[in-house]
């Protein structure tokens, strides 16, 4: 594969995280295999900031990974933000 290829993919990693964070923040079950889910992909969603810097050394001057990289910045302060949402509503 090359690298772009590799770019592509690592950019995605973040934004599918994030929707299946808040898929599984939201699940009518409650088990440890969905927090475990929960807690990998919350970690993922997370870091997207990373996958950001290492797709866009990866997929130098490709705007698919630029476009990409700024949903990975959308993941990452999605998170962040239910977080604090929900932070703030356990303390009214």
């Amino acid at each position: 594969m090359d690298k772009k290829k590799i770019a592509t993919i690592v950019e995605i990693v973040p934004i599918v995280s994030a929707v299946l964070n808040f898929i599984f923040l939201y699940a009518f079950e409650d088990s440890n295999l969905i927090r475990a889910l929960n807690s990998i992909t919350m970690f993922f969603a997370f870091f997207g900031f990373v996958f950001f810097f290492v797709g866009r050394s990866l997929g130098k001057g490709d705007k698919t990974v630029k476009i990409l990289g700024i949903f990975d910045i959308f993941a990452t302060v999605s998170v962040i933000a239910i977080y604090i949402l929900a932070f703030l509503a356990m303390a009214m």
